[in-house]
């Protein structure tokens, strides 16, 4: 059967190989267009030749009409077009053809099938210089199907609605606005689905993007609709609004750590492996709220009743389960648990191979996703019943480096790769292995502990081997986009792999972060608060100190205040949450109280030159010179025998005054991509450089001016 297709790229295949060559030439890809979209008519070759050879005296026209249907019959059929009196008619019982195909529903008022036929606009791209006739030809069509299309998908979605389809009707806003991105009603109704889905942030974001598609196309504003929704989302206590969100209308899950029942600590570490595995599973599906594992695992020892974890962790539903692993087999229980009733939703064992552990995790994922009734799309069902690994052995060198990577300190961020590698070794096609690889590259690489060109090199290495074994991996989009935009400062691109990542992986807290302190660096202070708010109700027990630092940023101290208090009484020992809470006081004119969290924050991690270069600078703008000087010379004689990041000597020489010096450190920090060096357009920390030369020179060469 010979294939044709004409909505986006044009291409004809028989069976699967595509034709090439003479049918493919470019006014014959448009006289096929014109027999197609005539059907159930003839198209007269007198049409034919005045659309396609408008230029050319008619002995010529029709000499090339005749020999472009020869070419078409020869690849296509004889019988694929045929000849009634002077015209041409497609034979759709030989030739099929996906315009043929979204005619033939529209005219049926096949809602569904034309939503589903109509892919991407007729001839996307295609062009004949010679005829100017068959361009506006082809603005026609294009502008019917298009309004056809949405025509579909308004239907649908109306359906959607009245059955409460709110993940259907997500989705098929998306697409409206993806169909006309400058429509203000679209991305209302986009906004609205997105926030009765419970994605709150996501429909804030989306205000932000339609405004700037419509600056950047057209030059104008916002619908003032679009505006007002957007201010409407924001207000209140977006946490209390997100929570309610979820409550009523997303099933939530919490997997609480697997027990250990084999007695040895060997196992401890499995159980925790499989716990961090489901929870990984579960995040790839959209229709699930799911709690990262940083929050449920201080509930390891279950000091707690079941509906108070969930209450903290803010979820309806528990998983509670146990492992045994014994030799090759392995034993897991596993339970879902309603929060409020106690009440069991669905209970299995497992009694099998060690090598069936991954078929094990994916039926649980599937089995919690079916008894809290969460839509699975087919993508997602196969993302979670694909394995990572067909090896056992790699699998458990994987779990013992993700171990050591979460406990985030240079020594054991360099053994996670090194057993990372040793799971790559025994399965180079380990993509998540790889991906993970990557991460711990580039939290070294934050950490000052590797240089940062050379761990950003690797990372972006493993990440693109992991993408290319495996492009449909959440993990590894989201490794990618913060590698592109710290290091090489592709922001278009980083935006894009984050939102992938995303769309593959809609619970993963960490990505939402990333995304969030990207935005921050745009100083799209709105979209990061979103994310970052996003993140802390998917991870409510972690520290969440992005959230306070970007609302520092965007002058918003009223909250940061707050915020960096509790954090601080949460975990006091925790050096960045101490300097958070100082800046949020310094900059909020409590000077002193700012000073004092920040001497703190010195004394918790001493060796942290970070915070002894941000007290100096801090002790320079408060006017205390002389101290700011000392702090300096402390930092010199620290550099004589460890690496110091130029990044700190930029915050020392900013609080002394001598901007051209520290302009001399940042450049160098820029060139290294030290620390934080990518975010320097929103770092308030840097605001006296601002109006700098150089520092405007430095904000192009970054491509963020």
């Amino acid at each position: 059967m010979i294939t044709v297709q004409l909505l986006g790229g044009a291409c004809l295949r028989s069976g699967d190989a595509p034709l090439s060559g003479p049918p493919a030439q470019r006014h014959r890809i448009a006289l096929l267009a014109l027999i197609v979209a005539s059907w159930p008519q003839p198209l007269s070759r007198d049409r034919a030749m005045a659309m396609l050879w408008p230029e050319k005296d008619v002995a010529s026209a029709r000499r090339l009409l005749n020999l472009a249907v020869h070419v078409l019959r020869t690849a296509l059929g004889e019988d694929s077009i045929a000849s009634t009196g002077d015209g041409l008619l497609l034979n759709p019982s030989r030739v099929n053809c996906d315009l043929h195909e979204l005619r033939a529903a529209i005219e049926s008022d096949a809602s569904d099938r034309v939503a589903r036929l109509y892919t991407a606009p007729l001839l996307d791209g295609f062009h004949l210089d010679d005829s100017t006739e068959f361009g506006f030809w082809l603005d026609e069509r294009r502008s019917e199907l298009s309004h056809a299309y949405i025509g579909a998908l308004l239907a649908l979605a109306e359906r959607q609605q009245e059955s409460g389809d709110v993940h259907g009707m997500v989705r098929t806003c998306l697409r409206l606005a993806a169909a006309d991105p400058h429509s203000g009603v679209y991305a209302q109704a986009l906004m609205r689905a997105l926030d009765d889905a419970g994605d709150t942030p996501g429909a804030i974001q989306h205000a932000s993007e339609h405004a700037r598609r419509l600056r950047m196309d057209l030059e104008l504003d916002p619908d003032p609709k679009v505006v007002a929704l957007a201010k409407q989302l924001r207000s209140g206590t977006l946490r209390e609004r997100q929570v309610a969100a979820a409550d009523q209308r997303v099933p939530s899950v919490a997997v609480l750590p697997f027990i250990n029942l084999s007695g040895d600590s060997e196992n401890e570490l499995f159980a925790d492996g499989i716990t961090e595995d489901v929870i990984a599973q579960l995040s790839k599906i959209r229709a699930l709220k799911v709690i990262s594992r940083s929050s449920v695992t201080q509930f390891k020892e279950r000091q707690l009743s079941l509906k108070e974890i969930a209450r903290r962790l803010g979820a309806t539903t528990v998983l509670d389960g146990s492992v045994r692993h014994a030799g090759d087999r392995v034993r897991i229980v596993a339970k879902l648990i309603d929060a409020e009733t106690e009440r069991h939703l669905w209970a299995e064992t497992y009694d099998r191979q060690l090598t069936d552990i991954f078929s094990i995790q994916s039926d649980v994922a599937l089995q919690i996703a079916a008894s809290l009734r969460a839509e699975l799309s087919r993508d997602e069902e196969t993302r979670v019943r694909r394995q990572p690994t067909g090896d056992v052995r790699a699998y458990q060198s994987f779990q013992r480096g993700r171990q050591l990577y979460i406990q985030y300190t240079p020594e054991s961020l360099t053994s996670a790769i090194e057993f990372y590698d040793r799971a790559i070794a025994l399965d180079p096609s380990f993509a998540l292995a790889l991906a993970n690889k990557a991460l711990a590259y580039t939290e070294l690489a934050e950490v000052g502990a590797l240089a940062p060109d050379v761990a950003y090199r690797c990372a972006m290495q493993a990440a693109s081997t992991a993408l290319r074994l495996d492009p449909d991996l959440g993990e590894a989009h989201s490794s990618m986009g913060f590698i592109k935009g710290v290091h090489e400062f592709d922001w278009s691109g980083a935006e894009r792999e984050f939102k992938r990542a995303l769309e593959l992986s809609p619970s993963n807290s960490d990505t939402y972060m990333m995304y969030g302190r990207f935005c921050a660096a745009l100083t799209r202070f709105d979209d990061a608060i979103a994310l970052q708010e996003r993140a802390h109700e998917l991870d409510p027990l972690a520290h969440g100190l992005d959230r306070m630092t970007t609302r520092i940023r965007a002058g918003r101290y009223d909250e940061a205040v707050p915020l960096a208090e509790e954090a601080v009484e949460f975990a006091p020992a925790n050096d960045r949450a101490r300097a958070t809470l100082g800046w949020a006081y310094f900059m909020s004119g409590r000077r002193a109280e700012g000073l004092a969290e920040l001497e703190r924050a010195v004394a918790v991690e001493p060796g942290n030159t970070m915070w002894l270069g941000q007290l100096g600078q801090a002790y320079g703008m408060a006017g205390d010179k002389k101290k700011a000087r000392e702090i300096l010379g402390q930092l010199i004689d620290v550099a004589r025998s460890y690496y110091v990041s130029p990044y700190h000597f930029t915050y020392a020489y900013i609080g002394l005054g001598e901007y051209d010096e520290a302009m001399n450190w940042l450049e160098r920090a820029v060139a290294e991509r030290a620390g934080p060096a990518y975010s320097i357009k929103g770092s308030f920390l840097l605001s006296a450089l601002h109006d700098h030369p150089r520092f405007r020179a430095l904000l192009k060469q970054m491509r963020l001016a």
